[in-house]
C-alpha cells in the first residue's frame, strides 16, 4: 500500500494505473459482516516499463504488478457510504501475483495495519513522540509490550494498563516468568 510519505513513487504508479484507462475493475468482491457491507474493487496492471523506471531512477526495486483498490462500506443503520481509495505495488513474481491473491494480501496488510499501528499511535501516542534517534528502540519496547499484553488475553490495551496499573505484582510476575 502506497502512503504519502513516498510521494514521487506514489504520483509514477498513479500515472501508470490511470494510463491503461480501464474503468472495469479486475476483481470486485463483497462481504456482509460486523454491520456493514463492503465492495472492494481492485484493478491489476504489470508493472513493466514502471518497474525499471521505480528501480533506477527512484530506488524503488523489484515492483511487478501494481494497481489501485477501492473500497466501499455502508456502515450502521443508516447505512452511510464511505469510500477510500488507494494505491499499491507488489514485488511478487506476476505469476503469483493473480488479483485474487492481491486482494487477500492487501486485506491482511489492513489487519496488521489496524491491529499493530493503529494501536501503537492512539493508545501510545506514537505519532506524537518527538524522539526521533531513540524511536526505534521506544517501537521495540511498545511491540513488546503489545505482544505481552496479546499474549495474555487482553482484547484492549488500556484494559490491560488498568489490571497492570493495581499493585499486585502481576505485571512483574509476566516479565519475570520463563517464556
Amino acid at each position: 500500500m502506497l502512503k504519502d510519505n513516498q510521494p514521487e513513487v506514489k504520483e509514477a504508479v498513479r500515472v501508470w494505473v490511470e494510463g491503461e484507462g480501464r474503468e472495469a475493475a479486475d476483481l470486485v468482491t463483497v462481504d456482509k459482516r460486523h454491520g456493514r457491507i463492503e465492495e472492494r474493487s481492485l484493478w491489476w496492471v504489470e508493472a513493466g516499463e514502471l518497474g525499471r523506471y521505480l528501480e533506477e531512477e527512484l530506488d524503488w526495486p523489484g515492483v511487478t504488478v501494481c494497481g489501485r483498490i477501492r473500497r466501499v462500506r455502508w456502515v450502521g443503520e443508516r447505512k452511510e457510504r464511505e469510500v477510500e481509495e488507494h494505491l499499491w505495488v507488489c514485488s511478487a513474481p506476476v505469476e503469483w501475483a493473480t488479483p485474487e491473491r492481491v486482494q487477500r494480501w492487501l486485506r491482511g496488510h489492513w489487519g496488521i495495519e489496524n491491529r499493530v499501528f493503529w494501536v501503537r499511535d492512539v493508545s501510545y501516542g506514537e505519532d506524537r513522540w518527538p524522539g526521533r534517534k531513540i524511536g526505534p528502540a521506544l517501537a521495540a519496547l511498545r511491540d513488546g509490550a503489545l505482544n505481552l499484553i496479546r499474549g495474555l488475553g487482553y482484547r484492549y490495551v488500556p484494559d490491560a494498563w488498568r489490571a497492570f496499573s493495581v499493585p499486585s505484582g502481576r505485571l512483574l510476575h509476566c516479565l519475570l516468568a520463563p517464556l
